[in-house]
């Protein structure tokens, strides 16, 4: 018979979790190498299983260690991550934490995988800021907390450790960056190879992208040629993925025009691609003086330098932290940040004198025999079997049912309905069942609340069809808005305009080109800039309902550009407007609108962003308002003459985002019961017991009602739901240390 307890009893494996290629340095090229060694080291006895994180929807043709994929963006995957580890044949699990790697703010979506998993967590820091903001410390001091254990590599990072995020030093171990065990040869023994016999070679090698600082050195070359003609310069690794995809090659690009400007195209090579670890160790090896120009200082570790201090290396680099400490007691040389002349002076210096350059790399390379891949696992598998004496063994359970809103517990927003209800235009104003009913034409309210939902659903599920969406729908706002001529209403089916723009709709397409300011790709978010500056002499409002869309526009536009003191006093007009309607104590009903929860999120925002202390009293009064009319967001009937009972679903969505706003703002975690709630409204417990939530399409059906529902399933009733939905998931990842950035639309 099967216990729990047999599986904890038998397992005695260790389990890796970060990104996972054997690509040019970086942090793939880390746990793999590190995975690779604790594998070798540990032994048959100890399997060693990778949990890899995928940056692109198609994934990574990975080897057979890589167990268990999750996608960056996609919040379910980290919480089904956690139960495949816990019921996993492991006992100690690494976690490779690095910026960038993880999904949500500051990687936030990795909280909920970390919450969930009940194995002991040893955490790698490859990066310790010193200059941090709220939410990056929140989250990094949580993660922190949930680890047995952290690994730093350098002194420094000890000491931000101690200092920045209070962390005791009887938690922190050192183990240096792994290196692999390569003998100590001269240069001259590959450069046939790479057809730079009798020549010396400078390296640069990684993945490329600005701070690479790549065009100092270019400019360090012509002083090193006039001296040493039979030089090369080679720049080793492709451009960095994601630099590819926002901006194509023009760094390299740029760097080969000031090549030929120079006249050094006989000097320099580029070989722009990965390279296998065996190729790569050829490359160093090849080399006479590797070069790391790098523009950023706060680079507390480099496996660049690293394995080329490994492979017994010259090295001259700038003063970044890791190179600081590695470097020192003569062990290579130090040169001020974008200093070319600097570069050529210590270069030559270098060249000059053969027997220091030799001297420099004997040094350097026995400083690191301690750094070896093989002593390196050592030292992590020695400290997983002290992590493993400590930590008290526990059954394996599945996660999802322990947090009201696990990831697993939700559905996951789709925005193929959104889709089916646009055409090249934008989004259809009505829809009959499932099917856009183009009678009605298209509306700016339509395309201002369906831009939010598309854009929300790109930054979380990137990739697919809402990126074009987005486009289409801020195009339409564009032709709505004008050039100079009142903003219209919207179109008929023709495409002729429809009248002029109400407030409601002017108010709304303040909030959604606002939050395209700030959550958009820059070439988007700048047209939206433009916009959202012709927009504001029409939208000075006197009713505190587009108050209350007004203060989120300008809320999100003011993330991006803070020091826009016309946004902000447009803000703090409005926000007077909002907090003397939500005063009186008919303000639902003045409100006039399914939408009124929004009041209360715009308050909460107004209340955070200028420090009043009366908002914050009126706007913590309205949140307890607003959980008693919707019985703790069970039941969302339309306000007034309701003789059918109606209850909307745009309702329930503005409830979601104004009580996680009260979240964000209070950390409250009891507040996470009636969101729950609301969510599951949506999902079939209402007074009907159906779904209004489209599992299949991600439609929304347009009213609850005593009767039944209300099949149309139209833009608005989508737009919202598809706006909670993604705020559900982003909450889904936090908790005490939420990030108080998206769910305030």
């Amino acid at each position: 018979m099967f216990h729990p307890t047999d599986t904890w009893q038998r397992s005695r494996g260790i389990a890796f979790i970060g990104n996972y290629l054997p690509r040019v340095c970086g942090i793939a090229t880390f746990t793999h190498d590190l995975a690779e060694a604790v594998a070798r080291h540990a032994g048959k006895d100890q399997p060693v299983i990778v949990t890899a994180m995928n940056d692109t929807p198609e994934g990574y043709a990975y080897p057979d260690r890589v167990k268990f994929e999750v996608r960056q963006d996609y919040q379910i995957d980290y919480s089904r991550a956690a139960d495949f580890l816990n019921f996993s044949h492991v006992d100690v699990i690494n976690l490779q934490h690095e910026y960038g790697i993880f999904g949500g703010e500051w990687g936030s979506n990795l909280l909920s995988l970390v919450r969930d998993l009940n194995r002991p967590l040893v955490m790698t820091c490859h990066t310790i800021l010193e200059a941090t903001d709220t939410v990056q410390k929140e989250v990094f001091t949580e993660l922190a907390a949930r680890a047995a254990k952290l690994v730093v590599m350098s002194d420094k990072a000890v000491a931000f450790l101690e200092d920045i995020y209070e962390i005791d030093r009887d938690k922190i171990v050192v183990i240096p960056h792994g290196i692999h065990d390569v003998p100590f040869i001269d240069p001259n023994y590959y450069k046939d190879k790479f057809g730079v016999e009798g020549r010396n070679m400078l390296l640069t090698f990684g993945l490329l992208h600005q701070n690479k600082g790549i065009e100092h050195m270019i400019e360090a070359l012509p002083a090193i040629v006039e001296s040493h003609p039979q030089t090369t310069y080679l720049v080793l690794g492709a451009t960095h993925p994601h630099v590819v995809e926002k901006e194509g090659e023009s760094y390299r690009l740029s760097l080969q025009r000031r090549i030929r400007e120079l006249g050094l195209e006989e000097h320099v090579l580029f070989h722009p691609r990965f390279v296998e670890l065996n190729e790569l160790l050829e490359y160093i090896g090849a080399s006479d003086i590797c070069v790391t120009p790098y523009l950023n200082m706060e680079q507390i570790t480099s496996g660049a330098l690293s394995y080329a201090l490994g492979s017994g290396k010259a090295v001259v680099s700038t003063p970044y932290w890791h190179a600081e400490e590695l470097l020192a007691d003569g062990r290579g040389r130090l040169v001020p940040v974008e200093d070319p002349e600097a570069l050529s002076r210590t270069i030559l210096d270098l060249l000059d004198n053969p027997v220091e350059l030799n001297a420099m790399r004997k040094r350097a390379y026995l400083y690191c025999r301690g750094m070896t891949w093989g002593a390196t696992a050592a030292e992590y598998v020695k400290l997983f079997d002290d992590v493993r004496s400590r930590i008290p063994k526990s059954i394996p359970t599945a996660s999802a049912m322990r947090r009201p809103l696990a990831a697993t517990n939700l559905p996951l927003p789709k925005i193929d309905h959104l889709v089916r209800l646009s055409d090249d235009t934008g989004p259809a104003h009505h829809a009959t069942h499932a099917l856009p009913d183009w009678r009605y034409g298209y509306r700016m309210e339509d395309a201002a609340a369906a831009l939010v939902a598309a854009i929300k659903h790109e930054r979380q599920f990137s990739g697919g069809e809402s990126e074009r969406l987005i486009e289409t729908y801020l195009g339409l706002l564009h032709v709505l808005i004008g050039d100079g001529r009142r903003p219209a209403e919207g179109l008929d089916y023709a495409r002729n305009t429809a009248g002029a723009a109400s407030q409601a709709s002017l108010g709304k397409a303040v909030w959604a080109l606002g939050y395209m300011v700030s959550h958009g790709t820059p070439l988007l978010a700048s047209a939206a800039n433009d916009l959202f500056q012709q927009l504001l002499p029409y939208a000075n409002f006197d009713s505190f309902r587009e108050c209350g869309y007004a203060i989120l526009g300008a809320k999100n536009y003011l993330e991006r550009f803070p020091g826009a003191s016309d946004v902000r006093r447009y803000l703090i007009r409005h926000a007077d407007c909002l907090e003397a309607g939500c005063g009186s104590s008919d303000w639902i009903d003045k409100w006039n609108s399914s939408d009124w929860p929004v009041a209360v999120q715009a308050l909460i925002v107004a209340a955070t962003i200028l420090g009043r202390g009366s908002m914050r009293e009126l706007s913590t009064k309205l949140v307890g308002e607003l959980l008693e009319i919707t019985s703790n967001g069970t039941v969302f009937l339309k306000r007034g003459n309701n003789p059918n009972d109606e209850e909307h679903p745009v309702t329930a969505a503005s409830f979601i985002e104004a009580i996680g706003a009260a979240f964000y703002d209070s950390r409250d975690r009891e507040l996470f019961g009636p969101i729950r709630a609301a969510a599951d409204w949506f999902l079939g417990d209402n007074r009907r017991g159906e779904a209004i939530y489209q599992f299949a399409t991600g439609g929304c059906y347009d009213a609850v009602t005593a009767s039944g529902l209300n099949r149309n399933q139209g833009t608005e009733a989508t737009a919202y739901c598809l706006i909670a939905f993604a705020t559900l998931h982003r909450l889904a990842g936090m908790d005490a240390s939420a990030a108080p950035e998206d769910a305030m639309g």
